[in-house]
């Protein structure tokens, strides 16, 4: 008997989570085990397309989480699913709330580090409130890695029996053929890339001070990315002498294509959920120094937990750092100097990625859903 399954999430407009989450609901179109449904709580474009066949409801929520409760309660109550996933911590709210509404097995997927993506202000502080009373309600809550299910279970009090890490998926096909592609920007011939918005949680400002202290004054840095920190990061780009050394382009359509032609990829993120960028940059084959931030870097390029590095440290994978600790991301910048290292975790690089494989992430899923 085909089953009914509601897919639920904030919006399509952009981000990691939207990609995946599109990239699952074609999985499961493609198996025929499932009618679906697509629930979109915010009525903005898509950037990333779901399959056109499949059911698509889009709401008009306006980030109301009230409003995002009462349009998933009346959908639930007519189309009865029997199982909702959700992604991202409004729609997962909204979808533990309806419970009552339906016979539904309530599946909710975390996607960041949900302590550190939520801030200290006051909102905040009754959002981590919403979270610690709602997650541990949900039947099932995925974890986008090892570090976020720990977090969850430690300071939102969710069942460890109730949490599965499932990692994202990694199209390293897509990606090589999109790194092949025309650039779009004049590049130099030896830099450094960053790809992430420019906002205080990527620690660009610690990025540029170690830049500036790098060895290899002859290399150039390009950070991919737009975001209120702009005005704010030229100043210190100015004032720390990288005039002509850092580029600073925007939002770029394929930034595969430049990340593809980098040097090395470089992190200094203060935390993460599961890094994206830096996924994209191992299936391109580049060299990779990340901070060892909460939560993910570290799962990824050593298959450890975070907090361990003291200093730059060579692990399996790439160059791990402490976060927020200048003298050591310029260590690793000088360290990535030497051709045979940076060809080294070149390969080793692509080899990770047969561990995000589709099929095998898309199998971990279906059994949780099942």
């Amino acid at each position: 008997m085909v089953r009914r399954l509601l897919l639920l999430i904030n919006s399509l407009e952009g981000g990691g989570a939207e990609k995946v989450f599109v990239s699952l609901a074609a999985h499961f179109a493609r198996t025929n085990r499932w009618e679906l449904c697509i629930a979109t709580l915010d009525d903005v474009p898509d950037c990333h397309l779901a399959p056109p066949d499949i059911k698509r409801v889009r709401f008009d929520c306006r980030g109301s989480l009230l409003r995002s409760v009462r349009e998933v309660g009346a959908l639930i109550s007519r189309w009865q699913p029997d199982v909702v996933l959700s992604f991202l911590t409004r729609a997962n709210c909204a979808a533990v709330l309806a419970r009552g509404r339906g016979d539904f097995r309530c599946v909710i997927s975390e996607r960041v580090n949900t302590t550190s993506h939520m801030g200290n202000g006051l909102r905040s502080r009754l959002q981590r409130a919403l979270v610690r009373w709602l997650y541990p309600r949900a039947d099932t809550v995925i974890a986008v890695s090892e570090g976020v299910g720990q977090e969850l279970q430690r300071r939102y009090h969710v069942p460890a029996d109730r949490i599965t890490a499932i990692p994202n998926p990694v199209f390293v096909d897509k990606l090589q053929r999109r790194g092949q592609e025309k650039a779009g920007i004049e590049l130099p011939p030896d830099f450094f890339v960053a790809v992430g918005r420019l906002v205080p949680n990527k620690a660009n400002e610690v990025l540029l001070r170690a830049f500036a202290a790098h060895a290899n004054k002859d290399r150039a840095l390009i950070i991919l990315g737009e975001g209120a920190e702009r005005p704010r990061l030229e100043a210190l780009a100015e004032t720390l002498g990288l005039e002509g050394r850092l580029h600073m382009p925007g939002y770029i359509d394929n930034p595969q294509a430049i990340v593809a032609r980098a040097t090395a990829y470089v992190s200094a993120s203060r935390s993460e959920g599961f890094p994206n960028a830096l996924i994209e940059a191992m299936s391109l084959g580049r060299p990779v120094i990340s901070t060892d931030c909460h939560s993910g870097p570290a799962e990824i390029l050593a298959e450890t937990a975070t907090g361990r590095v003291t200093t730059a440290k060579e692990v399996s994978w790439g160059i791990l750092t402490p976060v927020d600790d200048i003298p050591a991301l310029t260590e690793a910048m000088d360290m990535m100097d030497m051709v045979e290292r940076r060809d080294r975790y070149a390969v080793l690089s692509r080899d990770r990625m047969q561990s995000y494989a589709p099929p095998d992430i898309f199998k971990r899923y279906e059994g949780v859903l099942s």
